[in-house]
């Protein structure tokens, strides 16, 4: 009989922590039996088209902390998991402890770019000490950060993201011109508005560049509203959350990704899966993943001006485009496949479960 994992997810959005738990579980699930708990969300459509068992648990809040203890005690006596996999938060740890203290428990930190993202780190690393068996970090950056806070080193280990392959590509709006694209939530930390900013700089030199945003979030209004200050309408394209949004990166010319924090960003790891030039913000674990002026183009965050120098250089140069997309293929090949991931993961499960 095969072994059971819950799958404690904190949100379900169309974002890289969905994509990196579906990717996870096809590649896993032909060993064990899995279940996803989390909120409703435009991500349950992700979870619905790989055919992945569902169940709702709500957000947790200082409001509802009864209740969703309750709902994760009803879902752990029903499924009855031998391992639960929590991802990108540490209070489930916590909570699945309390209600019952043999279920092993691991952590996966996706990072965090809030204001109070230190925090997170020190109090996922004593979550880790104190109620999970592992911890995996999608990137050294985030590990050296968790092993600063306390977390000890023989419980945290080191796993890229990775994604399979995929066969269906989708269509974008008609437009004929040099395409520019980003997959990232619009929320303050993605840096979108620096982006859109750039995009002014690069229309007054350049006619035929559409910007194309796939992602949804709270920050859209404010960035309609900074489109129309600017007078760039024609230009800027929101595409809102797409399910599937990998499909429509081969539409791009150049993908870019202005983040003021991220740990390993799983757009990055899909533009170089479909052979796209990266430009991305020089933070958080971005630099493990982009090479410099050879698997891509960094520049520092909240810089507009660095942005859009590092876009007309790709504009201009076709050659350079090609060259960097070629060596993020080659690396997507050698480091951040779906095989890989899934090897590195399992080995952790068994570890855990014997």
């Amino acid at each position: 009989m095969a072994q059971k994992i819950l799958y404690i997810l904190p949100f379900m959005n169309l974002g890289g922590t969905e994509v990196h738990t579906v990717e996870l579980i096809k590649g896993i699930r032909s060993e064990y039996e899995v279940l996803v708990a989390g909120p409703e969300g435009l991500g349950i459509s992700l979870l619905e088209e790989n055919k992945i068992p569902y169940t709702k648990l709500p957000g947790l809040t200082p409001f509802n902390v009864r209740l969703y203890k309750n709902m994760l005690k009803s879902i752990l006596k029903d499924f009855k998991p031998d391992l639960v996999h929590i991802q990108g938060r540490y209070e489930p740890a916590f909570f699945s402890k309390r209600i019952l203290s043999s279920i092993p428990v691991i952590i996966t930190c996706h990072g965090y770019g809030n204001s109070i993202a230190l925090w997170d780190y020190k109090l996922t690393a004593m979550a880790g000490n104190r109620w999970a068996e592992k911890v995996i970090a999608v990137c050294n950056n985030d590990k050296e950060l968790l092993i600063r806070f306390g977390l000890k080193p023989k419980k945290v280990t080191l796993i890229y993201n990775g994604i399979s392959t995929i066969e269906e590509r989708k269509f974008l709006p008609q437009f004929d011109g040099l395409k520019i694209g980003t997959i990232a939530s619009l929320i303050k930390r993605k840096g979108i508005n620096y982006l859109i900013e750039a995009i002014d700089l690069i229309t007054k030199k350049f006619k035929d560049v559409g910007l194309f945003i796939i992602g949804e979030g709270e920050e859209r209004g404010r960035l309609e509203s900074l489109v129309e200050r600017l007078k760039i309408k024609r230009y800027i394209f929101f595409l809102g959350g797409l399910p599937f949004a990998r499909s429509y990166i081969n539409n791009f010319d150049i993908f870019v990704l202005p983040s003021l924090f991220e740990s390993l960003p799983v757009s990055i790891i899909e533009a170089y899966a479909e052979k796209k030039p990266v430009i991305a913000s020089n933070v958080g674990g971005i630099p493990e993943l982009v090479k410099d002026e050879e698997t891509g183009i960094l520049v520092p965050p909240k810089d507009t001006k660095a942005l859009a120098s590092a876009i007309e250089r790709l504009i201009r140069d076709e050659r350079l485009r090609e060259k960097l997309a070629e060596n993020g293929y080659n690396r997507f090949i050698r480091e951040f496949t779906f095989k890989v991931m899934v090897e590195k993961t399992q080995a952790v499960y068994k570890d855990v479960l014997k």
